[in-house]
């Protein structure tokens, strides 16, 4: 069965308190909006940021299957122009 609803959390723009959520049908789905929001924790009107509801720890997981990059060896300036040197003529 199709999935046809979506959870969309609001949080606050500066400080990404959660203002609350809203479940909206795919079709109608609109992540982004220019209108300003309150935020209670900032006490003021401020930009409103939406994403769709448990993405974030799905994102996470994604990122944590990646391979890993080799560790960087640290040289001077100096050392890196001589092996880069080194590496041209070979």
């Amino acid at each position: 069965m199709p999935i046809n609803e979506v959870i969309i959390v609001r949080r606050c723009g500066h400080c990404r308190y959660e203002m609350g959520t809203l479940t909206v049908k795919k079709d109608n789905m609109r992540l982004m909006t220019r209108e300003l929001a309150w935020c209670e924790n900032c006490e003021a009107d401020v930009p409103e940021v939406r994403d769709i509801a448990d993405r974030e720890p799905t994102v996470l997981a994604e990122q944590a299957s990646y391979p890993g990059n080799p560790p960087m060896e640290d040289v001077s300036a100096a050392e890196f122009r001589q092996r880069k040197a080194a590496a041209r003529d070979a």
